[in-house]
């Protein structure tokens, strides 16, 4: 919400979307791992186990003061993955700046087993299915 409403301010007349989205592992936050080393420890830990995202969606428009939020949840679980699995995919990938260690739009794909969602664009950062379902709220639809 807090994103939303910092560009809706500059832009009454707009409706804008906002974003966020953490990792959640054993019920710890996970952070963007920032560098090789930490992702590889990420990486390693999730190995044959589930992480959990969670995204928040926020739709504002301040000049009608109107605003909207929903969030969508997302469970991955990886496969068992190798040391050299885990080097490789790092090596190629460079996700240091994703939360969880991994890009699903690129080669992060290949160290799941599986995904579990209502939302499967949720785990890129933007549930486009929650996105328009909150944008009907404002009268405002893709398809029309």
């Amino acid at each position: 919400m807090a994103k939303a409403n910092a560009i809706a301010v500059k832009n009454p007349d707009t409706v804008v979307i906002g974003s966020d989205q953490i990792a959640i592992f054993n019920n710890t936050i996970i952070g963007k791992s920032g560098c090789f080393e930490t992702a590889f420890e990420q990486l390693k830990l999730f190995s044959g186990k589930s992480l959990k995202f969670i995204t928040g969606v926020a739709v504002v428009c301040a000049k009608d003061s109107h605003e909207v939020y929903e969030y969508s949840e997302v469970t991955v679980k990886f496969k068992v993955l190798s040391n050299q699995q885990i080097k490789n995919y790092l090596m190629t990938d460079i996700p240091y700046d994703c939360a969880g260690s991994f890009k699903v739009e690129s080669l992060g794909i290949s160290l799941f087993e599986s995904v579990v969602s209502d939302d499967p664009t949720s785990l890129e950062g933007l549930p486009l299915i929650t996105v328009c379902h909150l944008l009907s709220d404002f009268e405002f639809s893709l398809l029309e």
